[in-house]
């Protein structure tokens, strides 16, 4: 956490990208429009969420269903996936949605192409490791020569090492067809 914080203390006067995170679980898995304005990733490297609303912060909700229109009005640069979403075949599968969904094939990040998976960190609790590993890799997207040293997947393995005995990343990308910290394809 300290390192996250070193690494995003000051942006240069750099514009950042803005950026949002769709197909967010809740009890379940969920498509596009669901996600978290105060999504713990975004909020340790400083992302520019475009759901987040610093007034309300204490009051943000941890979960969060957005209508269409409001996230083609946010039109964000950068659209993560939380992965669980691949679990349903078609509908309420976010990437599903992107591909054949016409008014998000109009988001600026759709039509740039960077749509990245993330992995699940939330069903009914949080796992503290894959927040840490997606807060890595989401900071290597959004600012890369903040995160040039940084390998997401060995940094993933590193962090599952010590919270939980053993490199897990490899097992959990293959469980997400081998989608977790990559650029999504959006054409078949």
């Amino acid at each position: 956490m300290k390192d996250l914080k070193t690494r995003n203390k000051r942006n240069g006067g750099k514009k950042k990208k803005n950026c949002y995170i769709g197909g967010v679980a809740y009890k379940g898995p969920h498509g596009l429009q669901s996600t978290e304005p105060a999504y713990p990733p975004f909020m340790m490297v400083n992302a520019e969420n475009v759901v987040y609303d610093p007034s309300l912060h204490k009051k943000q909700l941890a979960h969060a269903d957005v209508v269409k229109e409001k996230l083609v009005q946010w039109d964000p640069q950068v659209i993560f996936i939380d992965l669980s979403t691949m679990q349903l075949e078609s509908r309420g599968n976010a990437l599903y949605e992107i591909k054949k969904d016409p008014v998000y094939q109009q988001l600026t990040a759709v039509q740039s192409g960077s749509v990245y998976g993330v992995l699940p960190y939330n069903w009914y609790t949080k796992n503290f490791g894959s927040i840490l590993a997606n807060a890595y890799y989401i900071g290597k997207i959004l600012y890369p020569e903040k995160f040039k040293d940084i390998d997401p997947a060995a940094r993933a393995d590193s962090i599952y090492k010590y919270l939980v005995g053993k490199a897990v990343f490899s097992d959990m990308n293959k469980a997400f067809k081998n989608k977790v910290f990559r650029k999504l394809k959006l054409k078949e």
